[in-house]
């Protein structure tokens, strides 16, 4: 029987923690553990429960290994089951496509600047998901992330050109708070902005660019959530970028020197 790896394969397939699923079915997030490691299982109308919950019939959850059956392509299965493509029609509490290592755990896919055109129209399709380059990092577990290359100076000097930004997957658009950085997939293109979330006084979403010197060329973008597909909270950047400090920066520095001799020479005084 496979329901213990099934039940850890579905959940991490699907995006959620033990404690999400646990708070979803009503079921102690304790007695999910000890049903994903085998410890014990659930009892006939508890199955009946996870079946509902992740669209598998009760018969696969529990004779077939579902993680083979899916990579394998069955297509029965993948279309009526949890991880069948759904239309493409707005925002969703989780993506519609995530991928997993032989572990079950949930890989970090890297959205470079030449993927990011296909992303728009393919972030629900299976194959070009698979297409792009996948990873993991320490520290990051227990949520569904995804990494975006930067394309152009809309953040400068906080976020640049060619940085990476990896997301962590926001289950709500309510969730959203304000002047964070996020990587927004809407209508219109994939945007690294801050987001001011104003949907419950006025139904929108408003991204926001934090360069000075390029304000004219970036103007604040107004966002229906009808329009929104995909919203990823900035968790962490990955930058190659060394720049010398700025100018006030250099300037301080002197003046520290320039402190730190003058204490020197005053000390030297007084030990004369």
């Amino acid at each position: 029987m496979y329901l213990a790896a099934n039940l850890k394969y579905l959940r991490k397939k699907s995006g959620k923690t033990q404690d999400a699923i646990s708070s979803a079915v009503k079921i102690g997030r304790t007695t999910i553990a000890n049903y994903e490691s085998g410890i014990s299982e659930p009892n006939v109308e508890t199955l009946m429960v996870f079946a509902n919950y992740f669209s598998v019939s009760l018969d696969d959850l529990l004779s077939k290994n579902l993680e083979d059956v899916i990579k394998s392509g069955e297509k029965d299965l993948v279309l009526r089951g949890a991880f069948a493509q759904q239309p493409i029609t707005g925002y969703s509490g989780m993506p519609k496509v995530i991928t997993v290592d032989n572990s079950g755990n949930d890989n970090i896919l890297y959205v470079p600047v030449k993927a990011r055109a296909g992303y728009l129209n393919g972030y629900g399709d299976v194959e070009f998901i698979e297409s792009l380059p996948t990873f993991r990092l320490p520290g990051l577990s227990n949520a569904t992330y995804r990494m975006f290359e930067v394309d152009g100076p809309s953040m400068a000097p906080n976020v640049l050109h060619g940085d990476r930004i990896i997301g962590e997957w926001v289950e709500s658009l309510n969730d959203i708070r304000d002047n964070r950085v996020y990587v927004v997939v809407h209508e219109g293109g994939v945007a690294v902005k801050r987001v001011v979330n104003r949907l419950k006084e006025r139904g929108k979403l408003y991204l926001k660019s934090d360069t000075i010197a390029h304000r004219h060329e970036f103007p604040t973008l107004e966002i229906d959530p009808a329009d929104v597909k995909e919203v990823w909270y900035g968790r962490m950047k990955i930058s190659s970028d060394f720049s010398e400090p700025a100018e006030v920066y250099h300037r301080l520095a002197d003046l520290e020197t320039d402190m730190m001799e003058m204490k020197q020479k005053m000390k030297d005084g007084d030990s004369l």
